[in-house]
């Protein structure tokens, strides 16, 4: 299998299933590390880096959606926008400090 493909893909699967898609990057990295082509801190390395900038894009779609509340095309009602607002910050940011 070639390098570039292996990373590539790996990276692909761990950033889509960071992001609001459902997919398992756990397969792929389990795979990719019974192959035992490759160095496992490599691999590990890529899917944490896919993962983070997955997550990343998580981050930043949340923090623009509050923009497009008013859209016809926007899929939450304004009242439901609204209950996940309350729930979030009754519930804490999550952050850490």
């Amino acid at each position: 299998m070639d390098e570039v493909a292996a990373y590539g893909g790996l990276f692909a699967v761990a950033f889509a299933a960071a992001t609001i898609l459902p997919m398992q990057s756990e397969a792929a990295l389990a795979a990719l590390l019974m192959n035992r082509s490759f160095p496992p801190a490599m691999l590990i390395a890529v899917a944490s880096l896919g993962n983070v900038l997955g997550s990343v894009v998580n981050w930043l779609i949340g923090r623009g959606l509050e923009r497009f509340r008013d859209r016809p095309w926007f899929p939450a009602s304004p009242a439901k926008l609204d209950r996940a607002t309350t729930w979030y910050r009754r519930s804490g940011d999550g952050r850490c400090f």
